[in-house]
């Protein structure tokens, strides 16, 4: 069990109790009286059992379910909990747990707070013996962003609440509430259309997939010869040519740009705005089936920018809005000329390319696909 022990003792009380004991055996000694004795006998019994409960309290208090992630939108609420485990035969009634949130950009908020912002938060906590607890805490999203708390502490007071016994709890231990941005719309998205050779089923596609057969039809004259389904002509006594699955490539670079050109200045303005945009982009390209990938020109150790590889389908979306909301707007970021070398080098001109820009103090979404280059304003 991983605690960290700080016990607190006051003096005044506890050194009056301590010398006390052996001053009042040695009166009832030299008076005989069993009364005296007894009372100084009362006093070590005292101090004994304090100290033999506050030990006994640490050693069979526990922590479970370390781990604990929670996904959000802003305005969602939920609860978080504390979970601790009492393992030992004695209650624990005089316990309060401590901790505190990792919260930079003021993604949440406690409710049972009423909207004040603490340094700590403190809660009381009693486990009957044998038994596991855990402390729900009911929590709302504000706005996108991370929270976390990373540790936590138990305070356990003696019988009496003379004394108590702070818990540090040192193993690892992770409560993260992850805030979704709220998708913002960006109109024009239902004109983007790219009509590449690919292997996703598009009924209006140019291109078709020679080794997806999806029927025949009756030959008709101009007929490539090569595409006459021999064994269908034999069965229905007349020629027959092969009809191919049209398909198409849609795949989605969207590239977002947070550097702010006045360097006294680590990111955009209106950051907020521009994730919101990219969340609209991804939710889009997942009810689409459309695979995408991000790159956001944010350091992070050994890269100059974050890389989020093309996939599609609901985990691609989540491990997406996971990753916007991840995004610090203390963050140090990279200048968009890198990071587009570096999207060029390894795309081509094979998949649209999505800028989101931060241009003149208004948000812009610029769509480039190969060569051509359109803006579509998203007011």
């Amino acid at each position: 069990m991983g605690w960290n022990q700080e016990h607190s003792l006051p003096k005044k009380i506890y050194g009056t109790l301590f010398w006390s004991v052996p001053i009042l055996f040695f009166i009832a000694l030299m008076l005989k009286s069993p009364l005296i004795f007894s009372l100084g006998l009362l006093f070590a019994i005292f101090i004994l059992m304090n100290h033999y409960y506050l030990q006994y309290v640490a050693e069979k208090t526990d922590v479970f379910d370390e781990i604990e992630v929670i996904r959000m939108f802003p305005n969602d609420t939920r609860n978080i909990t504390i979970p601790l485990e009492n393992k030992g035969k004695l209650p624990i009634l005089n316990g309060e747990i401590s901790f505190t949130f990792y919260d930079y950009d003021g993604a949440i908020e406690l409710v049972e707070t009423s909207g004040m912002k603490q340094e700590a938060y403190i809660f009381p906590f009693t486990l009957l013996p044998l038994t596991r607890k855990k402390r729900e805490i009911e929590v709302k999203a504000m706005k996108r962003g991370v929270a976390q708390i990373r540790t936590i502490e138990f305070t356990v007071h003696d019988l009496l609440k003379l004394s108590h016994l702070r818990l540090h709890y040192r193993d690892y231990f992770r409560r993260e509430l992850i805030v979704y941005p709220t998708p913002n719309p960006v109109n024009g998205l239902d004109q983007v259309v790219q009509q590449k050779q690919g292997d996703l089923p598009r009924q209006r596609s140019l291109h078709e997939d020679v080794m997806m057969t999806m029927g025949t039809r009756e030959y008709v004259s101009g007929d490539p010869f090569n595409r006459v389904h021999w064994k269908a002509s034999a069965r229905t006594n007349s020629l027959q040519t092969k009809i191919y699955e049209k398909t198409t490539i849609l795949k989605w670079t969207i590239v977002v740009n947070i550097y702010h050109q006045d360097r006294s200045k680590l990111t955009v303005e209106n950051l907020e705005e521009i994730l919101s945009h990219v969340a609209f982009v991804c939710q889009f390209a997942t009810k689409h089936h459309i695979s995408f990938e991000i790159y956001i020109n944010t350091r992070v150790p050994k890269l100059i920018f974050i890389h989020l590889p093309p996939g599609n389908g609901k985990d691609h979306l989540l491990k997406a809005l996971e990753l916007l909301a991840r995004v610090s707007k203390y963050t140090i970021t990279t200048h968009p000329t890198e990071v587009l070398k570096m999207v060029r080098k390894e795309q081509g001109l094979t998949r649209l390319l999505f800028i989101l820009v931060h241009i003149a103090k208004k948000k812009k979404v610029f769509i480039e696909n190969g060569e051509e280059l359109a803006q579509l304003c998203t007011e």
